[in-house]
């Protein structure tokens, strides 16, 4: 699907003059204007471009151009609304299952991941204070995702000289008992 871009004055008075086509192709359709306006609308105003910018389309009535063009984006519409991540079941915390339960009753205690998440980030802080500083950056630009080559380069230094550095982290922390 090609960008939309800014309509010149000329693609905006004739993008006046003829929607009523997106109303037709509404009512056509049996979809509320309220409802559905947005959604096609992109597909009309790229039909008057498309129009417009391409003379070979000019063998053909804007009519037509424009009802493919929305029909496009409603059929995208439907497509992203019919995913099944869209369609999973939603319950209130308050309902009760089959056994009588209310749902807050049968989830996993959240107090408890929280502890365990302060004892994982009280255990990182201690590891953290056994490096040097120019080794906690590197540990924490391991952590954001950067790849050895890419640390290295963040450090002016080589690969090699990275991957050891590591190597002797990990070894002085097996030796600190972490």
């Amino acid at each position: 699907m090609k960008r939309l871009h800014e309509l010149t004055h000329l693609q905006r008075q004739f993008a006046e003059e003829h929607q009523d086509t997106v109303f037709r192709f509404l009512s056509h359709k049996g979809l509320p204007v309220e409802d559905y306006y947005d959604i096609v609308i992109f597909g009309y105003l790229q039909a008057v471009q498309e129009y417009d910018e391409n003379p070979a389309l000019s063998r053909f009535q804007f009519s037509t151009i424009a009802w493919t063009k929305m029909n496009d984006c409603l059929g995208k519409h439907f497509s992203y609304e019919n995913k099944p991540k869209r369609k999973a079941p939603m319950v209130s915390i308050h309902t009760y299952t089959s056994d009588g339960l209310a749902l807050d009753e049968i989830l996993p205690d959240r107090r408890k991941d929280l502890q365990a998440q302060a004892a994982d980030r009280l255990f990182a802080m201690e590891v953290l204070s056994c490096l040097t500083e120019t080794e906690r950056q590197m540990v924490h630009l391991k952590a954001d995702g950067l790849t050895c080559r890419e640390i290295a380069e963040v450090f002016s230094t080589t690969v090699h000289s990275i991957n050891g550095r590591f190597r002797r982290m990990r070894m002085r922390l097996t030796e600190m008992d972490f």
